[in-house]
């Protein structure tokens, strides 16, 4: 057996249940803690809806009772993370999990290690189903078809508007977020489709949101189909109608990424993907937690946050 790095308790995940978990073991005393991020920074999805003058603040601080940019929540929990003695491991990806003996086989920039610990906490977040997935939309997976994550990246990381007539598959806060940050780069008003005869949104939601788009919304399309050869060119829908547009922003529906529980064999319901939960959100393996939105649904990332200081006195109680 190798000599694996030993930790009191391992984070997957660095956004804001992670950050949660992190600061809520810190201050109890438990150490050390490692946190395992693939991405760059710390910080999760907030941090690429980056602040911009006239851009669209989608993430509800509470308790601050205000709407604010991502990056400026996220930056802030950052904040309180590096308050703590938590060791960051940075553009390191979980390949592989053996729940029994809770250890971790990284790769990084270092290369292929293990490290293992008394407790591991998983804080992985959700991803947006794909087309396959919802079961309604069809067709070719054509140029100019994304998701939220794309959209992200197109628009706060490169300044690209990646549509002029946008098409959003979705109606929940997600979907008018994304609307929301197409108008405000120039877009023309998007048309937004969904099985469902209302938006799936809240009135509070559309109400905010009406500041920068009032979608055109045909609301009960059953089944559709993404139209186009090499480029998207529309969406048709099974009764004959369509939608002509030069892209398509696939929206909500959060899917758990929970690919490391099921390879490790913890207890994972299948079709949804969710985790099997016990009391205090442990796993179906003694020393295994989670936290955040891997847990399934959609949560704010405030939630998540605090939902991770939760958890971090569950996993003390535990150890």
């Amino acid at each position: 057996m190798s000599n694996a790095q030993h930790f009191k308790v391992a984070i997957i995940g660095g956004g804001p249940a992670g950050i949660g978990v992190a600061v809520g073991l810190a201050k109890r005393g438990v150490g050390p803690v490692v946190l395992i991020e693939r991405r760059t920074e710390i910080g999760g999805t907030p941090m690429g809806y980056r602040k911009k003058p006239g851009g669209v603040p989608t993430f509800v601080e509470w308790t601050r009772g205000r709407v604010v940019f991502g990056e400026e929540l996220a930056g802030r929990l950052a904040k309180r993370l590096a308050l703590t003695d938590t060791a960051i491991r940075l553009s390191t990806q979980v390949t592989k999990i053996d729940p029994a003996e809770k250890r971790l086989t990284l790769l990084g920039q270092e290369g292929v290690c293990d490290i293992t610990a008394d407790a591991v906490v998983l804080t992985a977040g959700a991803r947006e189903q794909t087309p396959a997935e919802k079961g309604w939309l069809a067709g070719a997976r054509t140029s100019r078809v994304g998701f939220t994550r794309h959209l992200t990246g197109w628009l706060d990381g490169h300044g690209l508007l990646p549509a002029r007539k946008p098409v959003v598959v979705g109606s929940d806060l997600i979907a008018y977020s994304a609307a929301a940050k197409m108008r405000d780069a120039g877009s023309d008003e998007p048309v937004m489709i969904d099985q469902r005869r209302g938006p799936s949104a809240g009135l509070f939601e559309r109400f905010f949101f009406r500041r920068w788009t009032r979608p055109d919304w045909p609301g009960g399309v059953t089944a559709v189909e993404i139209k186009g050869d090499r480029y998207f060119v529309g969406i048709k829908s099974n009764d004959g109608k369509e939608w002509p547009g030069d892209g398509v922003i696939i929206c909500g529906e959060l899917v758990p990424n929970t690919e490391l529980a099921l390879l490790g064999g913890l207890a994972v319901e299948l079709p949804s993907r969710q985790l099997q939960l016990a009391r205090g959100q442990a796993l179906s393996q003694p020393g295994w937690f989670a936290a955040g939105n891997v847990l399934g649904g959609f949560h704010g990332a405030q939630w998540c946050y605090f939902n991770g200081r939760r958890v971090a006195r569950t996993v003390s109680h535990f150890l």
